[in-house]
């Protein structure tokens, strides 16, 4: 999920989380060669702001190892370093697109591409795709066919891109489409902004995909109604994804009551603002929780606290669309000790007590929230600690973040 800290980086990409900023949520993170999936453990920071900059002779070292897709997957440094090298070559995008921001993160990471921009008066959003490519070494095919099963029991649909199956389209009704695909273990995720041509999107696909070491790799584009299995399966929702929650009703509806559903759509030029729903989901942190560092770290705090990850509750908002820049994470333990669990999130979950990382206590949107500044051109971090809850706004567009802090209760 969120954006969990290392110090000063974030030590995953993304949905991710709960909910991921790109229209279906990204996998949870692998460490090494661990299968396990967690959604709050995902790696694909959408809108983050950090360039990526590679060495020469890791860039070289990744093209001496790219040849080899076993190699990269028995080799995680080397799978990693494939992974963060894979940005598609300008010259294969769509004509007038271009490579907008990218952010390196642990595993992977994540550049948003980037249409040609519209014309002042035509009120319509410039198109944007989001790729991001994470090593999962010799846990890339099971992450894939475990996505493709919680996709299917959330109620998407799944369309295969390749007779292998291992590069699909994954169809949902309210977020949109979202294109996977492995090469070796290197996965690929391709998100649309929302207003991308079929053509375009086609196109960026497979420039990811070569930058990734294999152009075929991400098939062709499917075709709507030919799912490969049937949708809203009532099998229970493996861990990692929370979006198929019985009868619509939330795992924690306290939690999810306190986080805000909407905010003020920041372009809106009418007045009331328009506004921009933001989707919420929650689970148990045992469901929620990856196998990373800062999520063991964060279960073994709550568990010294004399509580268990079954009864730490997780809830998340975002703007599914990922057009804005916002994450919104609640952690509530009914009846818990408040200055134990906000400790427990900005020690172990933000890595709050990392070298570099600015720690200040300010006003946001009307209330009391401490300020995590890692210093690193990525989004800020706004604790808000209440009764039996924590509430962590994360966004770099502080007219948002207050906005969100203002509509807590």
């Amino acid at each position: 999920m969120p954006t969990r800290r290392t110090s000063p980086r974030r030590s995953a990409t993304g949905p991710r989380g709960l909910h991921e900023r790109s229209p279906e949520p990204t996998f949870g993170e692998i460490v090494d060669d661990d299968p396990e999936i967690g959604f709050l453990a995902n790696a694909a920071p959408w809108l983050a702001l950090l360039a990526v900059v590679l060495a020469a002779g890791a860039v070289g070292y990744v093209f001496l190892t790219r040849s080899s897709a076993g190699g990269l997957a028995d080799d995680p440094t080397a799978c990693r370093i494939a992974a963060w090298a894979a940005v598609p070559a300008k010259n294969a995008l769509p004509t007038n697109w271009s490579l907008g921001s990218t952010d390196l993160n642990a595993n992977g990471m994540t550049i948003s591409i980037l249409g040609p921009a519209p014309a002042a008066d035509s009120g319509t959003n410039q198109p944007v795709v989001y790729a991001s490519v994470t090593c999962y070494g010799n846990a890339a095919a099971a992450a894939l066919s475990e996505y493709r099963k919680a996709s299917q029991a959330a109620g998407a649909t799944v369309r295969n891109r390749s007779s292998n199956g291992e590069a699909y389209d994954v169809d949902n009704p309210t977020t949109g489409l979202t294109t996977l695909f492995r090469v070796g273990g290197l996965v690929g995720q391709i998100a649309d902004g929302g207003s991308s041509s079929d053509a375009d999107l086609a196109t960026i696909t497979s420039a990811v995909a070569a930058a990734m070491g294999d152009k075929a790799a991400a098939g062709k584009p499917s075709v709507p109604g030919a799912s490969d299995a049937a949708t809203g399966s009532e099998q229970p929702v493996g861990s990692g994804d929370v979006g198929a929650e019985p009868s619509g009703s939330p795992f924690a509806p306290e939690l999810v009551a306190i986080l805000p559903t909407s905010i003020a759509d920041p372009a809106s030029t009418t007045s009331p603002p328009a506004e921009v729903t933001l989707s919420v989901d929650s689970a148990s942190a045992t469901d929620a929780l990856g196998t990373d560092h800062n999520s063991r770290a964060f279960a073994a705090r709550i568990r010294s606290m004399g509580a268990t990850t079954d009864d730490l509750q997780v809830a998340r908002a975002v703007d599914g669309s990922g057009t804005y820049d916002i994450i919104v994470d609640g952690f509530r333990i009914p009846g818990a000790n408040l200055a134990s669990l906000k400790a427990a999130v900005v020690d172990t979950w933000l890595a709050g007590g990392g070298a570099g990382v600015k720690k200040t206590e300010i006003k946001l949107g009307g209330k009391s929230v401490t300020k995590l500044d890692y210093d690193d051109g990525s989004a800020i971090e706004y604790v808000y600690a209440k009764a039996d809850y924590v509430v962590v706004i994360e966004s770099s567009d502080a007219t948002i973040a207050g906005e969100v802090a203002a509509k807590l209760p």
